[in-house]
């Protein structure tokens, strides 16, 4: 998603896994690319890419949403690839993070954090009121409570300690912030809901540790997810497993170099939304030092992991094994910074990716089927 001084940013997912990259089976290896490009590299920023989101527009026109080293935030349609609009300033920082959502009255908006809060119209590039928070802010995301009520979700750094809950409709706070008892940063942040139907966010920080939380409440629904206690929780994602089992996935990276001064791998991990315990082993990834993460469906409907390493290079896993699906496929010249998974128009599944290249790219995840 988004990078912090140290690190860039990652994903992470859940489901039952198999064995690591490095040991892939032969037949995993033998099968063909898992993403194909659709389209030239979408290029328009003139900094790293560091946050990528999917939405929709009023007209029902699929967007992507990017910021990040420039200060700017833009649009892109997902059909076409082409900028939509012009690029939208008014941060005086990087942007961290980028979410998108809906006010109940039917509104699309985007919601970017950098040195504050800001909201903008999805349709028409306009700010939506005055900033939220006048203060660095590493991570956004947007849900929806159970009350209906449409609410912002961010966190602020290793000083304040806190996540705060916002009313989309009103930009007003709504109750107290809650702090993350950790003295590190929250630098991921993702929505989902429970098999119950409970919505939750999740947390990652840069102590290796993720949490659930219940946003209703704000309260925390789960101890520290954690294998590792000197890593960095570079991303977070959300997703669900063939059987309906929800999960959330995060992708660690260590926090320094190994016995003999090199980078280790970096590993995904699979946790259980509901009872905030891993399914199946640590997946190691190729990646040394970067591991983004976006959970999507392929095209027949299977579930997956997709991240992006440190050359630049796209991998998919299975979400419900574990297993590594075809060779990684090249793409960014540099690491890739931020995931997001969607839908075009006609219904193909895609992957959307940013590096620090400064470039966009959409790849195809397979036609849609008639099940998928």
């Amino acid at each position: 998603m988004k990078a912090l001084a140290v690190a860039a940013g990652a994903l992470l997912i859940i489901g039952p896994l198999g064995p690591p990259a490095g040991r892939a089976t032969a037949d995993v290896r033998r099968a063909a690319a898992p993403a194909a490009p659709l389209g030239k590299p979408l290029k328009g920023h003139t900094g790293a890419v560091e946050t990528v989101a999917v939405g929709r527009r009023s007209d029902g026109t699929p967007v992507i949403v990017s910021a990040g080293d420039d200060r700017t935030v833009r649009i892109w349609s997902l059909d076409t690839g082409k900028a939509l609009g012009k690029p939208l300033r008014g941060h005086k920082g990087e942007i961290y993070d980028v979410a998108v959502g809906r006010r109940s009255d039917g509104t699309p908006v985007i919601v970017s954090a950098a040195d504050d809060i800001r909201i903008w119209n999805l349709d028409t590039g306009k700010p939506l009121g005055k900033p939220l928070k006048s203060s660095l802010v590493h991570a956004v995301t947007t849900g929806k409570r159970t009350d209906g009520t449409p609410v912002i979700v961010s966190s602020g750094d290793a000083l304040t300690r806190d996540v705060e809950i916002w009313n989309l409709d009103t930009g007003k706070l709504i109750g107290k912030p809650a702090v993350n008892p950790f003295a590190f940063t929250v630098t991921q942040l993702v929505t989902g809901k429970r098999s119950d139907g409970t919505p939750v966010f999740v947390t990652g920080a840069t102590n290796g540790r993720a949490r659930i939380w219940n946003m209703n409440t704000g309260k925390p629904l789960s101890k520290s997810l954690s294998r590792c206690g000197i890593c960095l929780v570079e991303g977070l994602a959300v997703g669900e497993r063939s059987d309906g089992t929800p999960v959330a996935v995060s992708g660690d990276i260590p926090s320094g170099p190994d016995e003999d001064g090199g980078t280790p791998p970096s590993w995904i991990r699979i946790w259980n939304l509901d009872t905030g315990k891993p399914i199946g082993k640590s997946i190691e990834t190729p990646s040394r030092g970067y591991v983004e993460v976006a959970v999507g469906r392929r095209g027949d409907g299977s579930p997956v992991i997709v991240s992006g390493d440190d050359a630049g290079n796209l991998l998919m896993w299975d979400l419900d094994t574990g297993e590594r699906l075809g060779e990684p496929v090249a793409g960014h010249t540099l690491p890739i910074s931020a995931l997001a998974t969607g839908r075009r128009s006609d219904g193909t599944p895609v992957v959307i990716s940013s590096g620090g290249d400064g470039t966009i790219r959409i790849w195809s995840l397979g036609a849609r089927s008639s099940t998928g």
